[in-house]
């Protein structure tokens, strides 16, 4: 962008305080921002670009809550958004076979078995029992959550 085709000057002041490339995208902005191309960016003008940007980085935001990409956030999408743990509590609770909120050793072995882990049921209880901080031999949600932290799965 050559600056004598600008509509607006630019002193010998700030020329001197960049060199070409900086200044001339320091220009650039300014040029984008000033949509009616009088050399002067206007309050509407500055909301319009900045509501622009707002908005693409709004529907970023909408597109990836909308995971089934049917167009619109359902509850459980949005749940998903806002609660950083929700797919580990949902796994937890498919995990959890009787529904108390726990996991014992046979929901445990189960888990192996889902996985083709190639675990003994000696193996299984040995991890159980370094997860299991309070010792009262069942798995929490909360061990869970620090077991799934420590080892990076669900």
């Amino acid at each position: 962008m050559t600056i004598g085709k600008l509509k607006f000057e630019v002193s010998e002041d700030i020329k001197a305080l960049f060199p070409e490339e900086k200044l001339s995208s320091l220009i650039e902005a300014f040029v984008r921002l000033d949509s009616n191309e009088d050399g002067k960016i206007e309050l509407e003008e500055y909301l319009n670009f900045a509501l622009a940007k707002e908005k693409a980085r709004l529907i970023d935001k909408f597109v990836a809550a909308d995971t089934d990409q049917d167009g619109c956030v359902e509850f459980e999408e949005f749940v998903a958004v806002l609660e950083p743990n929700f797919h580990i509590l949902k796994r937890f609770q498919e995990l959890d076979l009787d529904r108390n909120g726990l996991l014992s050793l046979e929901e445990a072995i189960n888990i192996a078995d889902q996985l083709v882990l190639p675990l003994n049921t000696t193996q299984i209880e040995a991890i159980l029992r370094k997860i299991d901080r309070d010792g009262d031999g069942q798995i929490t949600y909360y061990e869970y959550l620090g077991a799934i932290a420590h080892i990076g799965f669900q």
